[in-house]
């Protein structure tokens, strides 16, 4: 009988033992996981400092290209206007109106002869700020008693497509 309470007290001394030890354990991985707690929640507070950066940089992204595009468009009219000017032969055709609202310009005027016209609006075509030139009316008119073309045309105006830059990010 005597065996049998040693092997029992011993037993319990080996349980008590292996608590302890377990309860070491448990408080060793209760205070590593505190820890993982702690760096876990400084990283999160870099990273959301991290995202908020990334939205800021995608914001003033936008507000480049919106700056670069109105940088490129401001200056439309004068290009579209000095193309006109410069294509416009003076010798067989004037000018008596030319209007724009946004993208869209009219064009009437005189010419000597429908030819003329033609080769107006081809040369209209080939300018880089001048797209889709189309002829809206065409008549016969007397001027300082001679027959000549009253002519309107219209065509939209855009600036010319840049080659595109290489994206930095």
């Amino acid at each position: 009988m005597s065996s049998l309470a040693g092997a029992f007290v011993l037993l319990v001394a080996l349980l008590t033992i292996f608590a302890i030890l377990q309860g070491n354990t448990i408080t060793a991985r209760n205070n590593t996981l505190t820890d993982l707690k702690k760096e876990r929640q400084r990283y999160t507070t870099i990273l959301n400092k991290i995202k908020q950066l990334e939205k800021d940089k995608q914001v003033l992204k936008n507000r480049i290209a919106v700056i670069k595009k109105l940088k490129r468009s401001s200056s439309l009219t004068v290009h579209a206007l000095d193309e006109v000017a410069n294509i416009t032969p003076s010798k067989r055709m004037w000018l008596t109106t030319l209007t724009q609202s946004g993208t869209s310009m009219k064009v009437s005027g005189m010419a000597l002869d429908n030819r003329t016209i033609a080769k107006y609006m081809d040369d209209l075509k080939t300018s880089r700020y001048i797209k889709s030139v189309h002829l809206a009316s065409s008549s016969l008119k007397g001027f300082a008693g001679r027959n000549l073309k009253a002519f309107s045309i219209s065509c939209s105006i855009a600036v010319p497509e840049d080659k595109k830059e290489p994206q930095t990010n």
